[in-house]
This record gives C-alpha cells, sequence and structure tokens, in this order.
C-alpha cells in the first residue's frame, strides 16, 4: 500500500479545514488535507450559507495575509440593533469608539474560492480528495491514517470534519449534546430598502431571527436571514412558494430592510449543540464543528472556531521554535488547555440567552425590557457587548 507522509493530516476539508492548513503551512509543515468531497468548484458548491467574521477573527486573517483577498467580498457590519418582540424594546450598538466595523458577511463559498487557490499553488499542502479514513493506529512516535488505496503517515492528526465527525465516533471520544427540537432556515434574499452595514435581530417566542447584511446582487439590495424556529413550521415554510414567503419574511422583518422582492437560496438545518468531552486523543486533535456546536443565537460558533485555528497556529510556532514534535501528549494538553473553557462558555451564554429570550413569563419579560433599555442608556455595557461582537473579548 502506498504510504504519504506528513507533519500535520488534516482531516476535512471545510472552512476551518483549509484554514488551518494554510495557516499551519506558513510555518513550513509539510500538510496533508484529507476530503470526502470532489475537488472544490464554486459553480457546483451548494452550502449557500454566509460567514460573519469577527474583527478579533479579521486581525488573525491579516496576519495570516488572507484579509486583502477577502476584503472585496465582505460586507461589513457598521451596527447592530436587537429588537426583543416590540420594536420599542430594543439594544443598538456599533464600533465607532474604536474606529472599526463590528464584523464582516461573507459567503462561505467566496471563502473557500479564495482559500483552494492558494492551497493547490502551495508546495507544502497535498489535497486528496475523496478521502476518507478507514483507520487509526499509533506506530512508535506517528499515527497512521488509513484510507482504501493509501496509508498517511503524520506526528500529528487534525480533526475538522464537522459536527458528525467521524474520527470523533472511530476514537469514542464522548461529547456532550443538546438537542433543541427546532431548525434553522438559513435564506438569502434581496429587498427594496438599503441595510445600511447594519445586522438585526428580532426575538421572537420560538427563537431569534438575524439579518446579515450582504453586498449588493445585480445592484440589488441583499441580506441574508437566519431564523430558528419549531421544526414543523419551518419545513412548511420551505416547502411553500417564493411569493407566499416574501411575504412571511416581509412581516417578520418588520420592514428593517424594505420590500423582500425575491428569495435567491434556502436551505433548511436541524438546530442542536455538542460539546467533546476532550478536545484531542492520542496524537489527535479536534477543531471547528468537531470540538464544539452552538447555537445561533450570538453568532460566533465560527469565530470561536476560528480561535481554535490561531491558538494551534501559535502553538506549532512556540513548539517548531525549542524543536519539539508535535502531536505529543503535551502538545495535544496545552491545546486542550487553551480552547476548552472558551468553548463551554460560549455553550453556557448561548443556551441561556436562549432560554431568556424564549421565556414567555410576564416577569421574565419585564426584566428583559427593563435590561435592553439599560444596556441601551449605559455606555459601559453597551461597549462590552460591542467588544463581545468584535470577538475580543
Amino acid at each position: 500500500m502506498k504510504e504519504i507522509t506528513s507533519n500535520i493530516n488534516i482531516i476535512g476539508g471545510g472552512l476551518i479545514g483549509a484554514i488551518t492548513a494554510y495557516s499551519l503551512s506558513k510555518l513550513d509543515f509539510k500538510i496533508t488535507i484529507l476530503e470526502k468531497n470532489d475537488q472544490f468548484n464554486p459553480k457546483k458548491h451548494k452550502d449557500y450559507r454566509t460567514i460573519a467574521i469577527s474583527e478579533g477573527t479579521k486581525t488573525f486573517l491579516e496576519k495570516l495575509n488572507l484579509w486583502s483577498d477577502i476584503r472585496s467580498f465582505a460586507e461589513p457590519i457598521k451596527r447592530i440593533k436587537v429588537i426583543d418582540r416590540k420594536l420599542s424594546n430594543f439594544l443598538e450598538f456599533d464600533n465607532k469608539r474604536r474606529k472599526s466595523n463590528l464584523g464582516y458577511i461573507v459567503k462561505n463559498t467566496d471563502l473557500l474560492y479564495i482559500l483552494y487557490k492558494k492551497l493547490k499553488n502551495n508546495r507544502n499542502v497535498l489535497i486528496l480528495n475523496n478521502s476518507q479514513p478507514e483507520s487509526f493506529r499509533i506506530y512508535k512516535d506517528t499515527i497512521v491514517t488509513n484510507l482504501n488505496n493509501c496509508s498517511v503517515v503524520s506526528d500529528i492528526n487534525v480533526a475538522a470534519d464537522g459536527k458528525k465527525s467521524f474520527v470523533r465516533k472511530k476514537l469514542k471520544t464522548p461529547i456532550f449534546v443538546k438537542n433543541y427540537n427546532k431548525s434553522a432556515f438559513v435564506t438569502t434574499f434581496t429587498h427594496s430598502k438599503s441595510h445600511l452595514s447594519t445586522a438585526f435581530e428580532f426575538f421572537y417566542k420560538n427563537g431569534p431571527l438575524a439579518i446579515l447584511p450582504m453586498q449588493e446582487l445585480d445592484n440589488n439590495f441583499r441580506s441574508s436571514i437566519v431564523w430558528t424556529n419549531n421544526r414543523d413550521y419551518l419545513e412548511k415554510l420551505f416547502d411553500i412558494d417564493n411569493k407566499s414567503l416574501q411575504l412571511i419574511l416581509g412581516k417578520e422583518t418588520r420592514g428593517s430592510v424594505g420590500k423582500i422582492n425575491k428569495i435567491v437560496t434556502k436551505q433548511l438545518f436541524p438546530l442542536s449543540a455538542h460539546l467533546s468531552s476532550s478536545f484531542y486523543e492520542n496524537r489527535t486533535i479536534y477543531i471547528g464543528d468537531a470540538a464544539h456546536s452552538f447555537h445561533p443565537i450570538a453568532g460566533q460558533g465560527w469565530n470561536l472556531g476560528m480561535k481554535g485555528v490561531e491558538n494551534l497556529f501559535n502553538l506549532a510556532k512556540k513548539y517548531k521554535s525549542i524543536g519539539i514534535e508535535l502531536g505529543n501528549n503535551s502538545f495535544c494538553k496545552e491545546y486542550h488547555n487553551e480552547n476548552y473553557y472558551s468553548a463551554y462558555r460560549l455553550y453556557q451564554l448561548t443556551d441561556k440567552l436562549d432560554s431568556i429570550f424564549t421565556n414567555q413569563n410576564f416577569f421574565i419579560s419585564l426584566c428583559r425590557s427593563f435590561g435592553l433599555e439599560l444596556f441601551q442608556k449605559n455606555k459601559k455595557i453597551n461597549n462590552l457587548i460591542s467588544d463581545f461582537a468584535m470577538g475580543i473579548n
């Protein structure tokens, strides 16, 4: 059987896996990427979702010299407006004090296109498409990943293969899972009124509806929606004709972006959160959705995955500088310690926020209304929320 050697073997070639590969290749490590799908083709890519890139993540992308390529595809978020049921119950914040944006919205496809264009010309990276691991074994100071037609021998495996991680199941790493028994309806659409680079989040009794500003499409204003609601309701909504859907979305968005002119794409995803009990096994670490996933209420799940990439990059750089191999127990444990608490904290925050904003109790509703008014008036608290949205605290 053919044997391929690398320093770092990344399992999963999605956004987090691709950025992990690109970042670590800058440290002159030899990288392999095992991707179960065909070679990336933007014309055939069927994931129409968007990514909300925080200012904190942007800083890391600048460090990798990626942001200059991404900038032209990114729509800035200059303001965020949070509305609880009634338009009079709102919280609005920006980041003028730091002379910066709160974040940026980029399509998944555009980001993947930029990454794979760079990875294909990278002498340190070998991409193996249509490759699914079958088994793993430790051999001396390496981990061997067996495929159907070859094996990859590396110092460490990085599992970036998503929420349903094959690697995690194969290595039998326990996880905590919370099923919200809801779905997330994701759609992109054009509308009559400029969003003015503003993101909206409406809190309704069945879950939040977020409107994210996007770049114009053929001179038409465009945004995306992530709407959490009861699964049965959203399944029916997904199947209705687009004209009816436009009317419903127009009502739920309260005229914030004007009339809904055209539905461009729509997708439906089950809603759950999970947290791996450990972010590592023997010579294997979990990153991104393989390690954790969260309720989308705060829009920070992907950015936390990117913080994991940044922490891995810095840790690998440190170990290389002192001549210690990657993948030993000390390296994996240090990676876990740097990332686990942040993931646990974000899980608790998003889960509790969902409970608070979906609670119909009169007293809780009164407290929410009072809290939003207090946060709006208190500049210090408002600034802390802005910093959280930026991904810098």
